[in-house]
């Protein structure tokens, strides 16, 4: 009787015991891992990027000024050519004859003008003294003025032949690099033909048409005269800086672009006209411009988010403003400071007001909870 009387104490005061503890509270979820990252801080280039093309500063076609049977090609198709060096020669006999008849013509007027000047000189005491008509004497002289305009027009004619017989020397307008050669030795050419195309390389333009709000800081750059837009080829590793050479006086209506070239250098000849390329032009500079890794934006129905923790280790999600892409990445002009840390990895499974830690932390925490069940395990 003692025996059920005390088992039925011992099972009333661990009841009461158990009455008087509270009940454990649900635990919640763990924390996340979450890495973050400070936003970055400083001045940021707006650029945009446009197709271009490049294009010869001077391209020259060569025509012929006088008709006659080419005779020689003095230049390799395609090789490097200086200004005044001789690309073709023109049979120049014909142009020679016209020369030396055109000295002729001038002996044969310079001797009338001398035979016209004696008659003025010889008859003009006559007629001081009535021995010949006034009329008879400005005959004279009109003769001697005829014999002088003869001479005048002459010598115009032996220089037009000195200067056709020069042009059948064809010299290059420029230095620069030759095209194949259109006509050959032994063809008749008129100047209605080209002969060959020679275009400088050195340097060139690349033509863009760039939208109509840049025109402020074309108008900056071409003031300025700095090589500070770049030029680049897809594909390769070609690049180079040029300056604003011209920027056009209109507005295309359809396109709402400006018609701009920049000057760019050429010596190695590494780039042809004619190739497409990529011009990459800075229009602004976003002084103090907070930024951040473009993967920590996340988009919801087309509003930018970021993931932010707060100095509880707990994760707000803010809405931002965009800016342009540079600095860490992309610049962000409203919604968060420089004093924010930013979810970087990790964003996924967080939610507003979650629990955060950092990768480092969390393992260091298992690694604690691992060797304490350990110890416990070898006691």
């Amino acid at each position: 009787m003692k025996n059920r009387h005390a088992i039925l104490c011992l099972a009333l005061a661990a009841s009461a015991a158990s009455c008087g503890k509270p009940p454990e509270a649900p635990a919640g979820p763990p924390p996340s891992p979450v890495r973050t990252v400070k936003p970055t801080v400083g001045d940021v280039p707006v650029h945009r990027d446009y197709p271009g093309i490049t294009m010869s500063v001077r391209t020259v076609d060569v025509i012929p000024r006088v008709t006659g049977w080419i005779t020689k090609q003095g230049f390799a198709n395609g090789a490097d050519v200086a200004e005044g060096q001789l690309l073709y020669e023109i049979d120049p006999r014909p142009y020679q004859v016209a020369v030396e008849k055109a000295k002729a013509d001038i002996a044969v007027v310079e001797a009338e003008l001398r035979n016209a000047s004696d008659m003025v000189t010889r008859n003009r005491p006559l007629v001081e003294v009535a021995a010949i008509s006034q009329q008879e004497f400005d005959r004279l002289i009109a003769n001697e003025r005829t014999a002088r305009a003869n001479l005048d027009a002459r010598r115009a004619l032996l220089d037009q032949a000195n200067l056709d017989l020069s042009f059948t020397r064809v010299m290059s307008p420029v230095d620069g690099q030759s095209s194949a050669t259109n006509i050959y030795e032994g063809t008749y050419v008129t100047p209605q033909q080209v002969l060959v195309t020679v275009r400088q390389m050195d340097p060139v333009w690349v033509e863009f048409q760039p939208v109509q709000q840049d025109l402020p800081a074309l108008r900056r750059m071409q003031e300025n005269k700095a090589e500070s837009t770049v030029a680049s080829l897809p594909g390769s590793d070609w690049r180079r800086s040029g300056r604003v050479v011209f920027v056009d006086n209109t507005v295309n209506r359809d396109t709402a672009t400006v018609r701009t070239r920049i000057e760019v250098p050429n010596a190695d000849r590494s780039i042809a006209p004619g190739a497409y390329v990529n011009v990459r032009l800075q229009v602004d500079m976003i002084e103090g411009a907070v930024s951040v890794p473009e993967s920590c934006v996340v988009y919801q129905t087309a509003a930018a988010t970021l993931w932010t923790v707060d100095a509880e280790g707990k994760a707000r999600q803010r809405m931002v403003t965009l800016g342009p892409r540079g600095g860490a990445g992309i610049v962000v002009t409203d919604g968060i400071g420089p004093d924010d840390q930013v979810v970087t990895e990790g964003m996924q499974r967080l939610y507003d007001g979650a629990r955060t830690i950092a990768p480092e932390a969390m393992r260091e925490a298992v690694e604690a909870r691992i060797e304490e069940r350990l110890k416990k395990a070898g006691r």
